[in-house]
């Protein structure tokens, strides 16, 4: 068997400083393999299975290193080694979510220099449902640099950022991470028999057969392609290539519209077309075409597909990406210039165009800022001017282009029980790491009552795992963001966000050495995909310095008791060692430059369920009160049941703090 390496083993990667560390790999049966490294020499035989393995110690951060094995006249280098700390990243789609998506949310990251102390491999995606991988093909460790960083996790970027400028050290990052998927996915199969979880161990009996797998597959697929084959020939934009119409030849049945805006004429799936046109003088063509032209749709239920003046630009299969397309120097030009944008609609949902989101057309001069983003981030303000910017908000036109039947259900293995623990999470257990930091919740929000349950098992069953590493190494949890799918407030369709994050922390607080990082105000209300990966990854790191390194960071605020008297009730918190700090609001935004006494956010729940909202004093660096003064005339006299803080799926008014800027955590008591 030729010689080889296992793992995630690779040139450019970082080990745990001061560790036992193993590397293993195959060979030829009784030949020699001799490692050194550091000014060492370690050796071991191939046994008869083909395999060896070898244990060997890191020093203290440092590099670059070189790792050299040898096997006969065989040889496998591992060069740019460095040593340092090794976090594992996993999770779903926020946790996932790469840089290159943030590139205008946070452009002065492209610009910084190579870094060798910020480091990432990002496990491909992959499945396997008997079968644990040990290894992956080919793996890829990269440094942060300009030409790399739009491939690296925002999350797992900003995480090792901040360690790396606290510690002084290399810092590298496994990012193991999968969108949509559930927690069950990461789990093993002995975690979830030990749970007694019948319903997903039957799943998993079906998927292990692989000729269930292959059937299922060719069946989704088979039903994919007729109905987008039934969508595609119904449409009658496309046979008549509506895309190259000139506005000014639209018949009647092109109806006035505004963009943003949601659109409920077709009740089931279909299609809607919309066009709109704009000016350019001659100065203003030539600034565009010159300089790189794109344009934004903000984001879009469901798929879409954009021309400008009838030229291609992108395309985009579903809902929740940003709609951010190049457009060809010369597209533009003087004169009247159309945009046309066709949205497939898969479901009863309507289309929507989400609002808050840039709707644009601009070149390299203007400097846009996709969200809005509260200043707990850093980034600069929009600039541009008539030659960088056009605005394309507002009055639009509109017309059907077919309805049909709703489209058949996907599948998506990689979400099925034990299906990445296997195939992504276990090819990473012999790389001894620090600790781990887990994004993952928005998938099983409608289950959040076994949520906690799940979590507190794949966090011991992780720990087991991961044998080289310390028992019980530290574990962060992320906790779920403001979100609403779009609606600026929560509504009765609520989406249970509160009580998965009550999970969370419960999960949390029933570990030991675990810390839960607090980002109830790093969400977007419009966007499953908050940009705000600075707030999140920064916050994440700061538990990870207190709880992994001993620093002097305070965990985010929590309830601790709720004392009522007649007249008021008394919310005192866990500080941690901190302060409370309520600031002023502006909006949406908290101006930490003005503090104030007024704590937005509080809940009163009645003996009939009826919820009565009301705001906090603060009184001292740890006490809110609550005064029945305060309440309604109707409710002043009120018998309640339950005080809640900030439990909505998203939380408009978001203003008491600790003194490290991290808002205290969302909680529900009874009284």
């Amino acid at each position: 068997m030729s010689f080889s390496v296992k793992g995630i083993y690779g040139s450019g990667m970082v080990l745990q400083q001061k560790s036992v560390n193993l590397i293993r790999g195959t060979g030829t049966i009784g030949e020699t393999v001799v490692l050194q490294f550091n000014g060492k020499k370690y050796k071991a035989k191939v046994n008869k299975c083909n395999e060896w393995k070898i244990k060997f110690k890191t020093p203290a951060a440092g590099g670059p290193f070189t790792l050299n094995l040898s096997h006969g006249s065989e040889s496998i280098i591992f060069e740019d080694v460095f040593v340092g700390e090794v976090w594992l990243l996993s999770g779903q789609s926020n946790a996932q979510l790469p840089m290159a998506r943030m590139r205008f949310t946070y452009p002065q990251e492209f610009l910084l220099p190579k870094n060798d102390n910020i480091r990432m491999i990002t496990i491909p995606i992959s499945y396997s449902f008997v079968e644990r991988k040990d290894t992956i093909e080919n793996p890829q460790w990269m440094a942060a640099s300009p030409e790399t960083l739009g491939d690296m996790s925002g999350t797992g970027y900003f995480f090792a950022k901040k360690l790396a400028e606290e510690l002084g050290i290399p810092v590298g990052i496994i990012n193991s991470s999968q969108g949509g998927s559930p927690i069950t996915s990461w789990m093993s199969e002995e975690s979830l028999k030990k749970l007694g979880k019948e319903d997903y161990l039957k799943k998993l009996e079906f998927v292990k057969n692989p000729e269930n797998v292959k059937a299922k597959l060719a069946a989704v697929n088979e039903s994919q392609s007729k109905w987008n084959e039934l969508i595609n020939s119904n449409d009658v934009g496309l046979k008549e290539r509506w895309e190259s119409v000139p506005f000014n030849q639209l018949d009647e049945e092109w109806k006035v519209c505004s963009i943003p805006g949601n659109f409920d004429e077709i009740k089931t799936a279909g299609v809607m077309w919309f066009k709109k046109e704009f000016e350019l003088s001659k100065d203003q063509a030539a600034a565009f075409n010159e300089k790189n032209p794109q344009i934004w749709m903000g984001t879009i239920i469901d798929a879409d597909k954009v021309w400008v003046n009838g030229s291609y630009c992108g395309e985009t299969g579903y809902c929740y990406p940003p709609r951010r397309y190049p457009i060809e120097k010369g597209v533009l030009k003087e004169g009247k210039n159309t945009v046309t944008v066709r949205v497939q609609k898969n479901g009863g949902n309507p289309i929507v165009f989400y609002d808050e989101k840039q709707y644009c057309i601009f070149n390299e001069d203007a400097v846009v800022v996709p969200v809005a983003i509260r200043n707990v981030e850093q980034r600069k303000d929009s600039k541009f001017d008539e030659n960088s910017y056009i605005d394309l908000k507002g009055q639009w036109k509109c017309k059907k282009g077919c309805s049909c039947e709703n489209a058949p259900g996907g599948i998506f293995f990689e979400w099925e029980p034990t299906a990445l623990y296997n195939a992504m999470l276990s090819p990473c257990m012999d790389h001894t790491i620090k600790g781990a930091l887990w994004y993952q919740g928005e998938s099983n929000a409608g289950g959040y009552g076994e949520y906690a349950d799940l979590l507190e098992e794949m966090i011991y069953s992780w720990r087991k795992a991961f044998a080289y590493s310390k028992k019980d190494f530290p574990f962060v949890v992320m906790q779920l963001p403001n979100w609403s799918d779009g609606k600026q407030f929560d509504s009765p369709d609520a989406l249970c966000w509160p009580q998965l994050r009550e999970a969370q922390r419960d999960a949390v607080e029933s570990t030991k050495n675990t810390a839960l990082s607090v980002n109830i105000d790093a969400g977007e209300w419009n966007d499953l995909h908050p940009e705000k990966k600075y707030t999140g990854g920064t916050r994440a790191a700061m538990q990870a310095l207190r709880i992994a390194y001993g620093c002097n960071i305070a965990a985010a605020p929590q309830v601790q008791t709720v004392d009522s008297g007649d007249d008021s009730w008394i919310v005192t918190f866990d500080i941690d060692g901190s302060n409370l700090s309520a600031y002023a609001m502006n909006n949406e935004s908290v101006d930490f430059n003005k503090q104030c006494n007024i704590v937005e956010g509080f809940t009163l729940v009645t003996e009939d369920k009826k919820l009565v909202s009301v705001k906090g004093k603060l009184v001292s660096n740890k006490e809110v009160m609550i005064c029945r003064e305060d309440l309604p005339a109707e409710y002043k006299s009120a018998v309640f049941k339950e005080l809640r803080y900030l439990w909505e799926d998203n939380p408009f008014y978001i203003n008491l703090y600790n003194g490290e800027k991290i808002p205290a955590c969302p909680f529900r008591i009874i009284l």
